[in-house]
This record gives structure tokens, C-alpha cells and sequence, in this order.
């Protein structure tokens, strides 16, 4: 649209160029200039409102699209990634039990499980992963089963009976991820699963505490369980809840605490969709506010001057006759005189001088009056609306 903006604007100005040129009126031609002015800004405004909000329309698809690659991402580490653990530390027990034959193609197996991990890894990692919100399809006694149906040695106190979805859910996803966590960092490691309920200042609060016994302090290269982990905390603030991971003694300790009735929304991702830029309108209105201040003060200013000093009230202007001495002139009209004139005065008379006052119109304050007198008395009154420009 800005393309034919220019265009547009040059045939208007010729169009009010001619059409001043044809009745050479100075009012006219400001007239028909502010208002050609005023409609390209409109048009200029327009064209850059439709712009940002396309521009906006896109961002917001494209972050869209960017949280929801991001939450499936998190969906197949937590689900995939703790299957293939199970399957490469059961291939491990396989190796250390087996013949000689069995025990090759075991640990060919458990290669293979450690290799898919770490390319699942890699790919989640690409994706920069954020809270999931997958359904659990088995509680946390089953999953503590099947870890130690794999090998794992873990032992489970407590329960969390009497708590809202959302906290089963991510207690769940607590305690899957530390189970993942272990045993890929510390098989045959003790792990103690240990769930509580206590009463807190906004209600019950639940406690899934995961230690792993015996397992090796945290490096900078292990870069995705860290990933992991800040997905899991995104979950676990979402529902108003904390995380803490921690390591002491050879023992890494994976705490959360989150409320038995949070007021969290349990089936959205707890990344928002947020956008690089403004809503159109509030970036429309941030890129214009300047010029369009500064414009409104110069036009205000220049007003402020114009006719500061140099209007005529109208009851003055009504005393403005042919023949008024001119001692009773100089003490009716402003000190000085329009500095603005739309229109060519006639010739003033022989022995008189002409001077011009406005009555204050808005915005140029453009000289409406021209009052000739000689050293006795007005010798002629002009309304300069009807004379022409030229």
C-alpha cells in the first residue's frame, strides 16, 4: 500500500495546486493542503498498522508452533527415554548373568539402548524442550515396579492419596525422572522414593523426594539431564510448587514440593506463548507517538506565535468602518500585525498605509482583516477571505 502512497499524494497536490490556481484563494489552498496532508498521514498510518499486524499474525503462529514442537519434544524424552533406560539397564544385568555368547549379544543390545538414548537426547535437545503435559497412564507404585522389574534397586515410602490431578501428574513425572536420572547415571544404585504430605501455609502440600545413593556428581558435559530437569521445574512452578535438585555426599537428591490442590492448569504446557514484538495497535502507537507529538507541538507553537499579539476579537472587528479616526484605530487593534497572508491585498489609497490583523483561526492564524487609514481616519476596510492569492 505504501508503494501508491507517494503517487497518490503527488496527484492530490497537483489536484489542489489546480484547483487553487483556477480560484486563487489562499484559504482554499490551505484548506485543501491540510486536508490532503491529513489524509496521507491517515493512509501512511494505515498501510503501517496492516504491516505490524501481519508481521504480529506470523510471530504469534510461528511461537505457536515453536512451544508445541517443544512440548511433544518433552513428551517423547519423559515417555521414550525412560523405556530405553529400563531396556539398556536390563541388557546390563543380562551381560553380567549370560554365557559368553548371550553376554555379547546382550551388551550389543544395551549398546544399542544406550546409543538410541543418547540420539533421543540430542534430537530433545535440538527441539530446546518445555514443560509436558502427558497423561500418566500408571501410578507411582507401578512405576517404582517395572524400575524394579528392570534391575533397579528402589524402595518406595509413602503415598498421595487425596491430591488434585495436576500434583499426581507432576509427582508422577517426578519421580519417573529421577528414575530415569539414575539409571542412566548410577545403575545398580540404591534409589529411595519417598512421598509425604504436610500442612502448609496455602493448604497441603505434597513432597516427592527421589535419592540416589552412590551416584556421581554432576558435570558440565552432561547437559541434558540439566535440560531435563529445568523442563521439570517449568511443570512443577506452573502448578505453583518448587524444585530442587541437589548433590552431597554421593548422594543426588531430587525434591519437589507442590501444593495437593494447586490452582495451576494441569493440561497446558507451562511455557507461555510469548511474542517478540507489541500487539499492532500498542506498536503503532509507540512508533508514532513521538512524531506525532513533536508535530502537535510545532503546529501549537507556531499558533501560539502567530497570533499572539495580532488577533482582532470579533466586537473589534465589527467596529472596523471607513472613516473611524485613527487615534480610535490604534488603541482598538493588536500591537502587531498577521505575520501570515493568504490572499493579495488591492493597492492601498494615496496617503494611506495598510496593515493586517488575524482573528485567530487555526492553525496558520492567517490574516482575516486589512485596515488601511491615512493620519485621520480609515480610508478603507478589507476582508481578505474574499481576495484572491494572486
Amino acid at each position: 500500500m505504501l508503494r501508491w502512497a507517494v503517487p497518490a499524494f503527488l496527484v492530490v497536490q497537483a489536484g489542489v495546486l489546480g484547483l487553487a490556481w483556477w480560484a486563487g484563494s489562499g484559504l482554499l489552498l490551505a484548506l485543501a493542503e491540510l486536508a490532503a496532508l491529513t489524509g496521507f498521514a491517515c493512509l501512511v498510518l494505515l498501510a503501517q498498522y496492516l504491516l505490524l499486524r501481519g508481521r504480529y499474525t506470523r510471530e504469534r503462529e510461528a511461537t505457536r508452533r515453536a512451544v508445541e514442537r517443544r512440548r511433544v519434544a518433552d513428551e517423547v524424552h519423559d515417555l521414550v527415554g525412560h523405556e530405553l533406560s529400563l531396556i539398556a539397564m536390563q541388557a546390563g544385568l543380562l551381560e553380567l548373568r549370560a554365557d559368553a555368547a548371550d553376554a555379547k549379544l546382550a551388551g550389543q543390545l544395551r549398546a544399542q539402548a544406550e546409543h538410541a538414548v543418547a540420539s533421543l537426547h540430542e534430537t530433545v535437545a535440538l527441539l530446546h524442550g518445555t514443560a509436558p503435559d502427558e497423561p500418566v497412564t500408571d501410578d507411582v507404585e507401578d512405576l517404582v515396579a517395572r524400575a524394579r522389574q528392570a534391575g533397579a534397586r528402589v524402595t518406595l515410602h509413602g503415598d498421595v492419596d487425596r491430591v488434585a490431578v495436576p500434583t499426581r501428574l507432576a509427582v508422577h513425572t517426578v519421580v519417573r525422572e529421577g528414575l530415569t536420572n539414575a539409571a542412566r547415571h548410577a545403575p545398580g544404585s540404591p534409589v529411595a522414593v519417598v512421598l509425604s504430605t504436610s500442612a502448609g501455609t496455602h493448604g497441603d502440600v505434597v513432597e516427592a523426594r527421589v535419592a540416589t545413593s552412590d551416584a556421581p556428581a554432576p558435570t558440565a558435559g552432561a547437559g541434558r539431564a540439566g535440560h531435563g530437569l529445568d523442563a521439570l521445574r517449568r511443570r512443577v512452578t506452573a502448578l505453583g510448587g518448587h524444585l530442587d535438585a541437589r548433590h552431597h555426599d554421593g548422594t543426588h537428591v531430587l525434591t519437589a514440593r507442590i501444593l495437593a490442590q494447586p490452582s495451576g492448569d494441569p493440561l497446558r504446557s507451562a511455557e507461555p506463548v510469548e511474542l517478540a514484538g507489541a500487539r499492532p495497535l500498542r506498536a503503532l502507537v509507540r512508533q508514532t507517538a513521538v512524531p506525532v507529538v513533536v508535530a502537535c507541538a510545532v503546529v501549537l507553537g507556531f499558533w501560539t506565535w502567530a497570533s499572539h499579539d495580532t488577533t482582532a476579537e470579533p466586537e473589534v472587528l465589527a467596529r472596523f468602518a471607513v472613516g473611524l479616526p485613527t487615534a480610535e484605530l490604534d488603541a482598538l487593534v493588536p500591537q502587531r500585525q498577521a505575520p501570515v497572508r493568504l490572499a493579495r491585498s488591492p493597492e492601498p489609497p494615496p496617503g494611506s498605509t495598510c496593515r493586517a490583523w488575524t482573528d485567530g483561526n487555526f492553525p496558520l492564524a492567517a490574516a482575516t482583516v486589512e485596515v488601511c487609514a491615512d493620519d485621520h481616519a480609515v480610508t478603507r476596510v478589507t476582508d481578505l477571505a474574499g481576495e484572491p492569492l494572486w
